[in-house]
């Protein structure tokens, strides 16, 4: 398999949420409830809720996102499956809370390839892109794991690419914010890449917004 950071192709599709500019200008006029819609690279990939028993501890609604990605080797530009999430954009690094979410790989364990992960990107306050900071496990367990740089750190953390920070792996959140003085949120998105491997994604918790059931979906 290809190195995480060589697999540009379907974390450049999530910036279907807008240009920087753009979304640097969403910050006026008040906000939406943060909502979530659904990716995918085709080749047989695809996202959705799914109704299943199989839940993380103390989830009881019988419902996670299922991240299904086929084989797109061997240039991973198809087959990768993911999560936008919306009305996020214009929010300041400095208040933008930290992020958690979990996962259980159905078919696979073994070191994750940063697969799926949670990336927020970040522009300047001029709409200029500011790199990102991206949230994933180091291990897949095939069991349900939390993904998070607190209750699971240090198998979880956030890697930081910014101007200020040009590459520091596996951080707490309030470095991504340190890093990223200044900028704003410009998108939040999930990927999972074109691994060929099935995904359980439940208790997102994005912006102090828990998606655990599709009554948290929205069209964006």
């Amino acid at each position: 398999m290809l190195p995480r950071k060589l697999l540009v192709g379907s974390a450049a599709l999530a910036l279907a949420a807008g240009s920087a500019a753009m979304a640097v200008q969403a910050q006026a006029g008040g906000r939406a409830t943060p909502s979530l819609s659904f990716f995918s690279g085709g080749a047989g990939a695809h996202a959705d809720w799914l109704a299943t028993a199989d839940q993380p501890p103390g989830d009881a609604d019988n419902q996670a996102i299922h991240l299904v990605t086929s084989n797109g080797a061997p240039s991973y530009s198809q087959g990768y499956a993911g999560i936008t999430v919306h009305h996020v954009e214009g929010i300041p690094a400095a208040s933008f809370p930290d992020s958690s979410f979990w996962v259980k790989y159905q078919n696979y364990t073994g070191p994750s390839l940063g697969s799926p992960r949670l990336v927020v990107q970040f522009a300047t306050p001029a709409g200029t892109p500011d790199g990102d900071a991206q949230l994933f496990a180091d291990m897949a367990t095939g069991d349900w794991q939390q993904v998070s740089d607190v209750d699971n750190y240090t198998n979880s953390g956030w890697d930081i690419h910014s101007a200020a920070c040009p590459y520091e792996s596996h951080q707490h959140w309030n470095e991504a914010q340190s890093c990223h003085a200044g900028d704003v949120v410009s998108a939040v998105y999930m990927v999972a890449d074109a691994y060929r491997i099935s995904h359980l994604i439940d208790d997102l918790n994005v912006d102090n917004v828990n998606f655990s059931q599709a009554a948290n979906n929205g069209t964006g």
